[in-house]
């Protein structure tokens, strides 16, 4: 780009992905005679490769006028707004920003989140607030200003409070209005961030390959690519043109980090239950796969992982798998084993030496490892939940607290923290005191009959 072409050709794009319920898109020229400029390559020191990725953490106000970064003025609003902060939780954020880091890792892009010293140029990507906060309709989830070449220090918005804790899409949205600001139109396909469609891979990579530009159809680009003209645009290419490729890196070959977090190992469960995990990674984690016993019950492209299990699973033991991948492919597999046992409403009900607990069979005080028996720690239960007074160990499982009859009889149902457990010769009602349960293998001492902060954990492996 040469001169002052972006404030001359400037056009206004709503980046908005189609799995969200979006007004229509607008396309604001400032000189219409300018639409299908030819895209130019910017002077190399007007080019920054820093991408400031601003959450707003004590709110950003925004000063109308040409686009200046360091000075919080944007071209999208029309009079000065206040971006309240991003309504995400700490752990979100820090994967949004991983995610986007993993779509920008094959250039010589830098995303930060602190603001880049005075003197610097930059592009800010505001990830909070709402289209509201900036004067727009409701239903937009992004915005950028738009030119036939590369908009320094430009600011774009994507307004992740409208849907805080969906990395998958507030990461495309963020890749797609950084984009724009670099002179990068809609692209017509789904694999690419640039793209409107709904669909393709969660983790969407800028596309090595030409293609028509286009919303929710195939069109001219606004603007002439060299070597694809109007008809296509090669985004990849595109990118690499501005920034060249990343520096020399290590490849990612650590894999997630996968740990269910219910049921517990060994637990008895009933038909449908629920599972959940806790999974992490040093990049971004790009997908999820629930297995029981071998077979594929489900996957989630984003958090929070969970699941229902079918309630086909009939009873008896299985084996329950969630597998994770990451985005150069590594996975890693959390693996519990639990037991679907028979429906009850007293233990008359269930087989043998088994008691009913909140409607299932358990195993009772007489077989190993059944409730109510002596334990030192919770791989010994069946239950996979060891808990301890200052006197006892006992294998016990969680109730309702607010269920007289969630126990067997001979138990009561006592507090732990936010939740109960099943303790031999208790009332019931939580009046005798408190116990805990330990967590990796162990127990936790907490006296019965003493005031203390207790709290629940389960096994890991």
């Amino acid at each position: 780009m040469k001169g002052t072409l972006a404030a001359i050709s400037a056009l206004t794009t709503l980046g908005m992905v189609a799995s969200v319920n979006a007004a229509p898109r607008e396309l604001k020229w400032t000189d219409e005679s300018l639409r299908g400029a030819i895209w130019e390559q910017p002077v190399a020191a007007t080019v920054s490769p820093i991408i400031y990725m601003n959450n707003c953490s004590t709110g950003c106000t925004i000063t109308p006028g040409s686009n200046n970064a360091p000075m919080n003025r944007s071209s999208i609003p029309n009079q000065t707004s206040n971006v309240p902060k991003y309504t995400g939780s700490a752990a979100q954020w820090n994967q949004l920003v991983a995610c986007v880091r993993a779509t920008y890792a094959a250039y010589n892009v830098q995303v930060v989140t602190d603001r880049p010293p005075a003197g610097t140029n930059y592009h800010m990507a505001i990830v909070a607030g709402t289209p509201q906060s900036v004067g727009m309709q409701s239903g937009v989830l992004g915005v950028s200003p738009f030119s036939c070449g590369y908009i320094a220090n430009s600011v774009s918005f994507t307004f992740a409070n409208v849907i805080p804790s969906n990395i998958s899409e507030l990461c495309w949205t963020v890749a797609q209005e950084t984009a724009h600001s670099w002179g990068l139109d809609h692209k017509y396909d789904n694999r690419d961030p640039m793209t409107y469609l709904s669909g393709g891979p969660a983790m969407k990579t800028f596309q090595n390959q030409a293609g028509s530009c286009g919303e929710y159809s195939a069109r001219q680009c606004q603007c002439t690519y060299a070597g694809t003209g109007a008809s296509a645009m090669n985004s990849h290419a595109l990118i690499m043109s501005l920034f060249g490729p990343s520096m020399p890196a290590t490849p990612d070959t650590m894999p997630p980090a996968v740990s269910i977090t219910s049921p517990a190992a060994n637990a008895t469960v009933v038909a449908g239950f629920e599972v959940t995990a806790n999974i992490t990674d040093n990049v971004a984690v790009a997908k999820a796969e629930l297995r029981i016993d071998g077979n594929l019950v489900g996957t989630d492209m984003a958090a929070p992982w969970s699941w229902s299990a079918p309630a086909s699973v009939g009873q008896g033991s299985h084996r329950i798998e969630v597998k994770a991948y990451d985005a150069a492919n590594n996975s890693a597999t959390g693996t519990v084993d639990v037991v679907i046992g028979f429906v009850c409403t007293g233990d008359g009900d269930c087989m043998g030496s088994e008691v009913c607990l909140s409607g299932h069979c358990v195993a009772g005080p007489d077989m190993p490892g059944g409730l109510g028996t002596p334990c030192a720690d919770n791989g010994e239960c069946t239950s996979g939940q060891c808990a301890t007074s200052e006197t006892d160990n006992y294998c016990v499982d969680s109730c309702d607290p607010a269920k007289a009859d969630s126990c067997p009889s001979g138990f009561g149902c006592v507090l732990a923290g936010n939740t109960g457990v099943c303790w031999p010769g208790s009332g019931g009602d939580g009046s005798s005191g408190g116990c805990n349960t330990g967590g990796d293998g162990g127990t936790v001492l907490v006296g019965l009959g003493f005031a203390a902060v207790l709290f629940s954990r389960r096994r890991r492996r």
